[in-house]
């Protein structure tokens, strides 16, 4: 037996929610959403090795890829400490987890930086021209 990922209640194996927090999580509205990925997060993700991969919360709460990183990107700018790497999203456990996803984070905004200045120096080249030349030697006869 394992527990419901949401409420931890025993549930059959091969399944991941019980049909309480079923029935309740297809009530979510889309604006909620961001709070229930927070309680999740908080609840059952604190520290790197509880990471949870994106698609398992695309699945958890009938998003896309992109909504899902959306709805992080605003937790954040909300204050909360949720840190990424390879292994999926999860709540920060001290310090050196927050330390950690800043310094990803950098590196994609020095990467993204890059690409600009690249973008902004180049030139899109112009079309070659093919010019032909005659010569008239000797009063003009060929």
């Amino acid at each position: 037996m394992y527990g419901c990922v949401f409420c931890n209640e025993p549930i059959p194996d091969g399944q991941r929610v019980c049909r309480d927090c079923m029935i309740q999580r297809t009530t979510i509205h889309a604006k909620d959403k961001k709070s229930a990925i927070l309680d999740h997060l908080r609840k059952h993700h604190i520290g790197k090795k509880n990471a949870v991969h994106s698609a398992e919360l695309e699945r958890l709460f009938s998003l896309d890829d992109r909504a899902v990183r959306r709805k992080i990107s605003a937790l954040r700018k909300e204050g909360y400490p949720i840190c990424s790497g390879d292994m999926g999203y999860y709540y920060a456990e001290n310090q050196k987890d927050i330390n950690s996803t800043v310094g990803r984070l950098n590196d994609l905004m020095t990467g993204v930086s890059d690409a600009r200045t690249g973008l902004l120096f180049s030139r899109f080249p112009e079309p070659v021209m093919t010019v032909r030349v005659t010569v008239m030697m000797n009063g003009g006869d060929l």
